[in-house]
């Protein structure tokens, strides 16, 4: 069987030594086998740990070098565990010398009274051999105990000063036998034994024979041969009457198996502490022994106890006189507790039931407690017994509370009292109940319950007729009408009967009512007579209304919501309102629907297939109605066998096509079908399905001169218009311009097209006339002679041939050869009519600040904007100065005039010529 090894103080030892004897010198260092050296402390503090292993044994020929010994070993097999010891036994085991022999020693005692040290090959046959001794309770004072042989109930003895042991019969009075622990050490209360024994590892530092007869000085002992033997204690933590078991605590050797009574459990493997409950205790008193074993050997004491059972536990309920309960009123209900011992710090939960018919009063969140000592005598209230925290149940039947816990103590025989108030209706039924209470809970270690309850009447008396109409089902038209009455009584209204429940609860369903006001005459009937007055009712039968319906009808398509031929679209029906929105009750079977009705040339797209979702079926039914046109029935329909409330929850939608290409609008009407019994707020809704408008085209203005034409016209807003690969958008008020290029000259024509959606839906064509080179032109004038040195005027003639406003522009002249625009030159205008006649001057021709450039060569002016009429002619009047050495010969005024108009562009070039004549080079001398 394997040993504990006890706690040691140096990491990694396999073994550890009791020294008895004397003085063994100074400490040595640890030697190879890890022993440390004699006088080192190994217990230390008792829950240290000590790792399991093999030693070697020291050389006996050098004990202070600690050299080993050649072929000797000790083997120490033990559990690695931590000591909580409270004594130590085992065998007293060293490696040593004994006379002249060294080897593995033990103590043994061959005779009465004496003890020897003998070797042998081994420590395992050491500690076979030796007797088994039990050492004093550490940190206390007593004898070393032999238990077995000739060693047994004697203890190790020193009578004088000399080094001798013996081993005589125990006397724990005797000085002699008397040994205390300091430390790790043994030491002897005979202050004439001045040698200890020391509880270490390693070898002796002067190790002494032993002697023939009772001496051991000088051996090291191995601790590994000895076992902790911690004392049982046990207590009875706690008693459960109730269940008839009870709970032992307290503490054993670590690890063992604590046994009371059949039960068992393991001890902590480190502190030895164990809790164990025991069951199947009887009532009365129950003798128990709890005891503790090892390897399936009882080992130590015994510990004897005795729990005393109480039937049906110590708070007991203590019957109560019976409680009247009147109608109509709050009466309080007691219960009362007993405790058949004395109890502290009592804790728990108490829950109490109404009697049958009978509610709890609300607001009873703490209730005050009551006691007294005895079953007589005057109650008294207790600030830590009260209940607190009271919860009262969703139909105020059942209520709980929090108890304590309570001050002080509660002796035997001490009474507590609660009252709780009920409330009973007057329709409550006649009869006996009671108000039930469980009262449970707990002192430290010792629960109970008491359950029980206090008797409750009600007397019999009749209750007045009380009625009044719940509800009204306006569909089914009937109504629902309840109240309370006599328990047992007939109601009658009309034709139809109910009988009064117990409770004097009563309810029946009026059929047959009509829209608007009904009187209900209620009468109570008992055993076949009426009692009381009848009670007269109006229970009105509304007109039903609701918001479901074509509160709005939309219709969208792929062309900016315009149709034409094979154009796409979505009608969007509104089906409830946005505000205050009502829905309609539909009876099983029935329906409401939405029937639309498409203009001509309008047909539905695919339809959804008809499905049930939550209980309503949704159908799409296509017909044609007697102007043949499409109609679109969107019908939805109770599929289950209970009426439900449809209040719509979004838009219905079903796609439409344009079959044709329409010419005018189209109208769209939805019709709104209500369930049975309704009308409806929004019965139908239109909306217009737009035709594009038809496209206009007219030539607005034509550039010659840039061969661009501006088409304007109208058409469908926020389409578009194209001619060629120009494209513009109709503006929102219906009306566009555009400006296309054009090629070539004379009689030419452009196709204006409008697309609706990006599909062509209509085209037009228009036409003009265009000139090479503009219809405003220049106009060749005859020579103009240049005196030298002097200025002379030279016209320049342009003629409008068709009519055009807001002309504006420029107009630049180059000077001839030779000749220079002065500054500050004024160019006067004329005009006429046609290409003959004679000339008008005009002011408002006239042009002035011109910039002059190129030295003078070239003048620019700004042509102010006019209106100029067809077929008429501008004369302008040019200036120049020519030089005094002006070569002889022809050169000419050059011109461009050219700008905008209402009719476009302009631009008209040419030059008007000039000659200076030929001179005698003597005359330019002079």
């Amino acid at each position: 069987m394997k040993k504990k090894l006890i706690a040691a103080g140096a990491a990694g030892l396999a073994v550890a030594t009791v020294v008895t004897g004397l003085n063994f010198g100074a400490t040595a260092a640890p030697n190879a086998q890890g022993i440390p050296p004699v006088g080192e402390s190994l217990l230390g503090q008792d829950t240290m740990q000590v790792e399991v292993g093999r030693a070697q044994a020291e050389d006996a020929s050098s004990p202070r070098s600690g050299g080993p010994l050649a072929g000797s070993e000790v083997q120490n097999d033990v559990d690695d565990v931590t000591v909580q010891a409270d004594k130590l036994r085992g065998k007293l085991v060293w490696y040593g010398r004994v006379n002249d022999e060294v080897g593995h020693q033990f103590m043994i005692s061959r005779s009465t009274g004496s003890i020897w040290g003998e070797t042998t090959s081994s420590y395992a046959d050491a500690v076979k051999r030796g007797n088994t001794f039990e050492l004093p309770e550490r940190g206390s004072t007593g004898v070393i105990r032999g238990l077995d042989g000739y060693a047994k109930d004697r203890c190790i003895s020193h009578y004088d000063s000399s080094e001798w042991l013996s081993l005589l019969k125990c006397d724990s009075a005797s000085r002699a036998q008397q040994w205390s622990w300091v430390g790790n050490t043994l030491k002897s209360e005979n202050p004439r034994y001045t040698r200890p024994m020391y509880l270490n590892a390693g070898q002796g530092s002067n190790p002494m024979d032993i002697g023939a007869h009772t001496s051991a000085t000088g051996a090291s002992f191995v601790p590994g041969a000895l076992t902790e033997t911690p004392s049982l204690a046990a207590r009875v933590g706690s008693i459960d009457h109730l269940a008839h078991s009870a709970v032992v605590t307290g503490t054993a050797r670590p690890g063992a198996r604590v046994e009371v009574n059949g039960a068992w459990v393991t001890a902590h493997a480190t502190t030895g502490a164990f809790s164990l409950t025991v069951p199947g205790l009887s009532a009365g008193a129950n003798s128990l022994t709890v005891i503790q074993k090892v390897g399936g050997i009882q080992v130590g004491n015994s510990v004897p106890l005795t729990v005393t059972i109480i039937e049906g536990g110590t708070v007991v309920p203590v019957p109560q006189p019976g409680v009247e309960l009147v109608r109509g009123e709050t009466t309080s209900v007691p219960f009362v507790v007993q405790f058949n011992e004395r109890r502290e710090a009592v804790s728990g939960t108490v829950t109490v039931i109404a009697p049958a018919g009978t509610t709890f009063a609300a607001g009873q969140t703490t209730v005050p407690g009551l006691y007294r000592n005895g079953t007589t005598g005057e109650w008294r209230t207790s600030a830590t017994t009260g209940l607190t925290g009271g919860t009262l149940n969703a139909d105020r039947t059942q209520m709980t509370f929090t108890q304590g816990p309570s001050s002080g103590g509660h002796i035997e025989g001490q009474q507590w009292r609660y009252e709780f108030r009920v409330e009973t209706p007057l329709v409550a039924a006649a009869g006996s109940s009671s108000m039930g209470y469980v009262f449970a809970g707990s002192t430290p270690g010792n629960p109970f319950r008491a359950e029980g309850s206090t008797t409750t009447t009600i007397e019999v008396n009749e209750q007045p007729t009380i009625a009044s109409v719940v509800s009204v089902d306006p569909i089914a038209k009937t109504a629902v009408v309840s109240g309370t009455a006599t328990p047992g009584a007939t109601i009658t209204i009309g034709d139809q009967e109910a009988v009064v429940q117990d409770d004097g609860n009563w309810s029946m369903t009026v059929e047959g009512l009509q829209v608007g006001s009904n009187q209900l005459v209620v009468q109570q009937s008992i055993a076949g007579e009426d009692y009381g007055d009848p009670v007269t009712l109006d229970a009105v039968v509304p007109a039903l209304t609701t918001s479901l319906g074509a509160n709005d009808v939309t219709v969208t398509s792929e062309a900016d919501d315009w149709f034409t031929e094979g154009t796409e679209g979505t009608v969007t029906i509104t089906t409830q309102t946005g505000t205050s929105p009502t829905g309609a009750t539909v009876r099983p079977g029935e329906s409401l629907s939405w029937t639309t009705t498409l203009p001509e040339g309008f047909e539905a797209g695919d339809l959804p297939a008809t499905e049930t979702v939550d209980g309503w079926t949704t159908e799409h039914v296509v017909a044609t109605d007697s102007e043949g046109r499409q109609t679109v029935e969107v019908k939805v329909t109770n599929a289950t066998t209970e009426n439900r409330e449809y209040a719509a929850a979004g838009d219905i939608t079903f796609p439409v096509v344009s079959t044709g290409k329409p010419t005018a609008d189209g109208t769209i009407t939805t019709v709104f079908t209500p369930p049975t019994s309704y009308t409806s707020s929004a019965p139908d809704a239109s909306t217009v399905a737009k035709a594009p408008l038809p496209l206009t085209a007219t030539v607005a203005q034509r550039n010659d001169i840039a061969q661009t034409v501006v088409v304007t016209g109208s058409g469908t807003p926020g389409q578009q218009v194209t001619i060629g690969d120009v494209t513009e958008t109709i503006r929102p008020d219906g009306t566009y311009e555009i400006t296309a290029p054009f090629t070539g000259t004379g009689d030419l024509e452009v196709t204006v097209s409008q697309e609706i959606g990006g599909t062509v839906h209509d085209e037009a064509t228009v036409e003009f006339t265009s000139v090479e080179g503009g219809t405003l032109v220049g106009v060749q004038q005859t020579r103009v002679n240049l005196p030298r040195n002097t200025t002379s005027i030279i016209p320049i003639v342009v003629q409008n041939n068709e009519a055009r406003d807001d002309a504006t522009g420029t107009v630049t002249f180059t000077a001839p050869k030779d000749t220079i625009f002065q500054d500050g030159l004024t160019v006067l205008g004329e005009r006429r009519s046609g290409t003959a006649g004679g000339w008008e001057s005009d002011a408002s021709l006239d042009l002035t600040d011109g910039v002059i450039s190129e030295n003078g060569t070239k003048i620019t002016y700004q042509l102010p904007a006019r209106a100029i009429p067809a077929e008429q002619q501008l004369r302008y009047l040019v200036e120049v100065f020519t030089s005094r050495t002006a070569s002889a010969g022809n050169r000419q005024l050059d011109y461009t005039y050219e700008g905008t108009s209402s009719i476009g562009d302009f631009r008209a070039t040419g030059s008007t010529i000039g000659r200076v004549a030929s001179i005698d080079p003597s005359a330019i001398r002079e």
